[in-house]
């Protein structure tokens, strides 16, 4: 990479930041057009037009953002409410679990199990992402207004793009580009969906606080691969340890590690014909340079934009090395 080039990267992240919140809009009003695409196709076949199309699918979606964007606010600021309350807990449990590691030789400090590990913690930056989202849905008017007009227009769109590709292959390539996006967060929609219901009902069954914000947690999340899954149980048995015994938080954990590696393991590549792995490197690497440029949400938007990247790119002989790159494996 040149300098020039570095330069001009340089300045295309800085404007990305300044306009965040509309490019976060942007996106987002992308990625919800792609979920959403299949079922689109579905009712034009039964005949119908572009805008009644248009029309089912944004009261569905109005319906759904209000909804979850209301349930996320509402549940993160009772949560906020009811900090006081696990910050007590937290601080009766610390002097038992230092007289219980002395019975181990090991000789700590409150002061430095609280360094270590702190729920508290992770509790309050948990709630302020689901906050967050919760805001953004909610007020999402002119990202439903961005998604209307792309699904108003989604027949004219593919005509004008057709137009101007040259070559047959580039047209195929679009086309298969576009059906592998859209078979990947279709499949990835259900088996989140899946996840997040059984996480759901495994935290119900232990009567935990929450239990279905956390089931949400691990919809979302789980789109995220490899470390996901992972971050989505962090908070639940933050709360587990505040809330119930070490042997019920244990059985939580073992019930995360048994949910998300029999669905990503196991029940996913049975039903995704092409895999679309992101190496773990670049995954985190894509979250942290995401968030910082669009914040919380943009956590969320990072790996659905490496994914779309690596799969563009793998159509084409001169970024292949780009797909190469960002892939957990050389083909």
């Amino acid at each position: 990479m040149n300098l020039a080039s570095f330069a001009y990267m340089v300045i295309i992240i800085a404007g990305l930041k300044m306009a965040s919140n509309l490019v976060i809009v942007l996106l987002m009003a992308f990625f919800i057009f792609l979920i959403f695409l299949p079922l689109v196709k579905k009712l034009r076949s039964f005949g119908l037009s572009d805008f009644f199309t248009t029309i089912i699918i944004s009261f569905i979606l109005f319906g759904v953002l209000f909804v979850i964007g209301g349930f996320l606010v509402n549940s993160a600021q009772n949560f906020m409410q009811n900090l006081p309350l696990y910050q007590q807990k937290y601080d009766v449990l610390i002097p038992k679990a230092v007289m219980y590691l002395k019975q181990f030789g090991i000789e700590l400090q409150s002061d430095n199990i609280v360094s270590m590990f702190n729920p508290i913690t992770i509790i309050q930056h948990t709630m302020g992402f689901v906050k967050s989202m919760g805001n953004f849905m909610s007020n999402g008017i002119l990202m439903l207004i961005i998604i209307m007009f792309l699904f108003l227009e989604s027949s004219l769109m593919i005509e004008k793009i057709f137009y101007f590709l040259n070559s047959k292959e580039m047209k195929e390539n679009v086309l298969m580009f576009a059906q592998s996006i859209n078979t990947y967060f279709a499949i990835k929609t259900i088996t989140s969906l899946l996840t997040g219901f059984l996480i759901y009902l495994m935290l119900s069954f232990f009567h935990l606080e929450y239990a279905l914000l956390f089931g949400f947690l691990a919809f979302i999340l789980n789109f995220i691969p490899s470390i996901g899954s992972f971050v989505a149980a962090i908070p639940a048995i933050a709360i587990a340890l505040l809330q119930l015994s070490l042997f019920d938080t244990f059985f939580i954990i073992i019930g995360y590690l048994i949910i998300n590696n029999v669905i990503s393991n196991f029940i996913e590549p049975k039903i995704l014909s092409k895999g679309v792995g992101i190496s773990t490197f670049f995954v985190f690497l894509s979250m942290v340079l995401w968030g910082w440029i669009l914040g919380p949400i943009g956590m969320f938007l990072a790996v659905p934009l490496t994914i779309t990247i690596k799969m563009a790119t793998s159509y084409t002989q001169k970024y292949k090395w780009i797909s190469i790159l960002l892939s957990d494996k050389i083909v």
